[in-house]
């Protein structure tokens, strides 16, 4: 396979990670695919966009939780373009990514039951 098909796989095709991927490939993963963490952290942050602008959170919920709590995405953004990847590097950034995404569930979740 070509690294063009490779990364066209990877970024768009493919619906899980495999256990064969180089860090590289696995950073690229989370990164491009819609079925990546990155994807998942930014439906979280337009739900929390939702809530503030319903008025159901604080604007300050979108520092907490939202579009503006990058930290991880960040470095997972630079894991993906880098040609070398840490594997601690990558499990630190995605189990970030992980938790950023739970808390902000939870967050919301609470916030839509209390407006029922």
């Amino acid at each position: 396979m070509s690294k063009v098909s490779s990364f066209e796989y990877i970024s768009q095709a493919a619906t899980e990670p495999s256990r064969s991927w180089s860090n590289s490939e696995l950073a690229k993963f989370h990164y491009f695919n819609p079925n990546g963490l990155y994807a998942a952290k930014k439906a979280s942050d337009v739900k929390i966009d939702e809530l503030v602008e319903a008025g159901l959170a604080k604007s300050g919920a979108i520092i907490a939780y939202g579009g503006l709590n990058y930290f991880y995405t960040k470095l997972l953004s630079d894991l993906a373009m880098s040609k070398r990847v840490g594997r601690i590097d990558l499990l630190v950034t995605l189990q970030g990514i992980e938790r950023n995404i739970a808390t902000a569930a939870k967050f919301i979740e609470e916030k839509t039951a209390a407006a029922v």
